[in-house]
């Protein structure tokens, strides 16, 4: 499979760890649609890069993903798998919160790889050091 699909992951997941909000958003096609633990479907690159931004306000501090699917179909690639995302409380404990997630890649015209639809169903949340280094891609 397509080894462009990891290294487009892994600028979210370095993104996230950095703190930059605009390089989160810009892993994304500029009609993505983003359906994670929100009120609503966040939708296209400004709304995608404010939830991200919402998020390293509260702490967000790392996201993991452990892909198991990885497809091509006509309208892209579909990848499916499990995630972890880390907020640090209060404390300075990092909280995980883990699910299983499910993503449309989609071939921007420079040829780029960009996550078009992104959904996250979380499970509960349960305070966990990350060992970040053994997690990550």
């Amino acid at each position: 499979m397509d080894a462009t699909i990891p290294e487009a992951t892994t600028v979210l997941v370095d993104a996230v760890r950095r703190g930059d909000a605009a390089a989160a958003g810009s892993a994304y096609a500029t009609d993505a649609k983003l359906l994670a633990p929100a009120p609503e479907l966040v939708q296209g690159c400004a709304e995608i890069e404010a939830y991200w931004r919402a998020g390293i306000a509260v702490g967000l501090s790392a996201i993991t993903f452990e892909s198991d699917v990885l497809q091509r179909i006509e309208a892209g690639i579909v990848e499916a798998g499990r995630y972890a995302v880390y907020v640090d409380d209060a404390g300075g404990r990092a909280v995980a919160e883990r699910g299983t997630y499910l993503v449309l890649h989609k071939q921007a015209p420079d040829g780029s790889w960009r996550r078009a639809v992104d959904v996250f169903d979380p499970h509960e949340p349960t305070t966990d050091p990350p060992d970040r280094r053994k997690e990550e891609r």
